[in-house]
This record gives C-alpha cells, sequence and structure tokens, in this order.
C-alpha cells in the first residue's frame, strides 16, 4: 500500500492508487457497512443483498471497503491455507458492442480475481474430438465453478449491475445465475448498481425471494447531515497526495449544493481541482479551478433530477420500521383476472 508522503512525489497513477485504497468512510457508508454485514451473517445466510444508490454517491468505494473488511476477518483462514480466497470484488461489463451481457465475459473476470484460468486464457477447450463440445460460455461457466470450489469463495461482490437491465438479455438468464450463484451454503452474493437496480428483483420470482435492497441515501439539505458531510470533506482534503495546501473553509457549502450531497462526486471535484493545481507554474489552490471543476448547470440538474426520480422510485423495495399495508389475496386475484383479460383481448385482435 501507498503512503501519502509517496503518493505526493509520485506518479499519477501512484497518486491514483493511493486514493483507491484511502477509502475514508463517512456516516452513511458505515450505517450500510453495518447493515451489509448483519445480513451476511444470519443463520442459514441470506442469499442476495442488493446496494443501490444515485451516480456519484461512492457505491464503487463502498464496494472496496466492503471486500477489505471481508479479507481482514478472514485473515486467519487465508493464513492457515494460502491458496484461499474468501473474497472478490468484479465490474459487470456494460453491453456497448453487443446489446446482451457477454456471460462468457463475466466468468472470466470473476476467475482472474480469483486467480485462476479461463476460457479466455485458452484454457478449458476439448483435448479432442472425441470429448463432450461444449460452448464457449458453457466452459467458462464450468471453470468458474471449479475456481470458487478450488478457492472456497464465500462473499461474491459484482459492482455495476445495473448493466444487467439496460441489457437486452431476458431477465431470466441473469436471474438464474445469479440465484445459481446464492444457492451455495454460507455464500453472500453482494449486488452493487445505480438507481434501477432494484428492479432486477422482478428478473424471476425465486430472486425475488431472496433479495434484500438497501438504499444508500444521500446528505439532505439539513444541519445535522451537513456537519456530517463537511467532517468527511475535511478528512479528505487532509489525505489528498498533494503537497499544497488545499482550503475548502468557505466553499463546502457551494461544493455540498453543486454536488446534490453526494459524497463520490464531491470527492471526484475536490480531486479534479487539484490536478489542475498541480499543473500551474507554482501548484498551489486555486479557487478559480475549483470553479472550473463543479458540474456545469445543465449537468447539476441531471443529476438532480435523476437522484429524486431514484429516491422516489426504490421507496416501495425497502424494509423500514413502518406498518405496511399489504396487498390482499383478493386484489391480487382481481389484478391477475385484469391481465388474462388484456392478454385475451390483445390474441383476439392479433388473429383478426
Amino acid at each position: 500500500m501507498i503512503t501519502k508522503e509517496q503518493a505526493v512525489t509520485g506518479s499519477h497513477e501512484d497518486k491514483e492508487n493511493y486514493m483507491n485504497d484511502l477509502l475514508i468512510p463517512h456516516r452513511t457508508m458505515s450505517a450500510i457497512l453495518e447493515e451489509t454485514e448483519v445480513l451476511m451473517e444470519q443463520i442459514g445466510g441470506l442469499s442476495i443483498i442488493l446496494i443501490v444508490g444515485p451516480t456519484g454517491w461512492g457505491k464503487s468505494a463502498f464496494g472496496r471497503k466492503l471486500l477489505r473488511i471481508l479479507l481482514q476477518d478472514n485473515a486467519y483462514r487465508i493464513q492457515e491455507d494460502p491458496s484461499i480466497i474468501p473474497a472478490v470484488l468484479v465490474e459487470v461489463d456494460s453491453a456497448d458492442k453487443k446489446p446482451e451481457i457477454d456471460f462468457s465475459l463475466l466468468y472470466a473476470r470473476i476467475c482472474k480475481a480469483l486467480l485462476a484460468p479461463s476460457v479466455l486464457d485458452g484454457f478449458g477447450m476439448p483435448r479432442n474430438l472425441e470429448e463432450e463440445q461444449h460452448s464457449p460460455a458453457e466452459n467458462s461457466r464450468m471453470m468458474l465453478e471449479k475456481a470458487i470450489q478450488g478457492r472456497r469463495l464465500q462473499h461474491l461482490i459484482l459492482d455495476e449491475i445495473i448493466h444487467f437491465l439496460h441489457s437486452s438479455t431476458p431477465p431470466i438468464h441473469y436471474g438464474d445465475l445469479l440465484k445459481s450463484l446464492s444457492n451455495r451454503s454460507n455464500f453472500n452474493l453482494v449486488l452493487i448498481g445505480a438507481y434501477g437496480s432494484e428492479e432486477l428483483i422482478h428478473a424471476t420470482g425465486q430472486l425475488a425471494r431472496r433479495i434484500t435492497v438497501i438504499h444508500c441515501p444521500r446528505y439532505k439539505q439539513c444541519e445535522a447531515d451537513f456537519i456530517e458531510y463537511a467532517t468527511f470533506i475535511k478528512s479528505v482534503t487532509e489525505r489528498l497526495p498533494y503537497s499544497f495546501e488545499i482550503d475548502l473553509e468557505n466553499d463546502i457549502q457551494y461544493l455540498f449544493n453543486g454536488t446534490f450531497g453526494l459524497c463520490g462526486a464531491s470527492v471526484r471535484v475536490i480531486l479534479e481541482a487539484a490536478a489542475r493545481c498541480s499543473k500551474e507554474k507554482r501548484p498551489r489552490w486555486s479557487r478559480t479551478l475549483l470553479l472550473k471543476s463543479m458540474p456545469s448547470l445543465k449537468k447539476h440538474r441531471q443529476i438532480a433530477m435523476e437522484t429524486l426520480r431514484g429516491e422516489e422510485r426504490i421507496q416501495p423495495y425497502l424494509q423500514d420500521e413502518l406498518v405496511k399495508t399489504y396487498t390482499t389475496e383478493e386484489d391480487l386475484w382481481r389484478e391477475l383476472k385484469k391481465e388474462h383479460d388484456e392478454h385475451g383481448q390483445l390474441n383476439r385482435r392479433r388473429a383478426r
């Protein structure tokens, strides 16, 4: 792990690695980490935990922090048997070139995190024509199963799972994958994604029974939240890998408003401004360069509206302490009858 002193005098890559390792928690992140650990420790295991929040909250940093905690908790097991890897974090690739999720690539990513060979490395293909032929996806899946068993993986963290829902892959396909992964004894599957990821619960009925959704709330416009936000920002600025002091004393409220109380977005603004300042002839903190690094009016509005919509839409998916009014069986049957009638009318129109 790189120290601050090494990062200050080091390259851009050194600074980036230092910041990725830094992982400064704040109140809401600590609360969600605690809730996640509680769910993981339930007797019988809670199969799937889904962490959902706005873009810019710091969900990827949360994933790295959770991974570090899990590895530290299993340090004694690793010391006894260095071949095991109890927890890994893997990012789901977006379906950029093809509209569907590339499952072979996803399996290969997990195998790589487990320091195991994959089909993409040229392994797993039949040795001769007499062996049973499998598709690349099937070979990848078999190699993943072997890697999980061999490394005795217990915790799989998948980041950017919103890409599942943004793809044209039928929900039942990734739903069955997630269900099969979570079927293992004493196995925790943690999914992390932006708003909209909560709809993963609709992929299959079996998946819906296994998922618990946890919301990542932003800091809002109240005194208690602002104090917590300001404390976090101060902790960040004190640890940044630059030789000059970063003075945000008079700009924290402006930063808070401009990033809509999102810690991850705030850190990115500060890092961008600090990088600009470091390129000056006389490197020193500049409020002008901070302002230049802030979101534009259009971008701020888009971030704020997407966040507000997400906060509203996720509410029905959350567990809370309030008494809930559940839909009655009679109402559900009435809803099913309406669906059948609509399908019947649609089929009759198609038959004409």
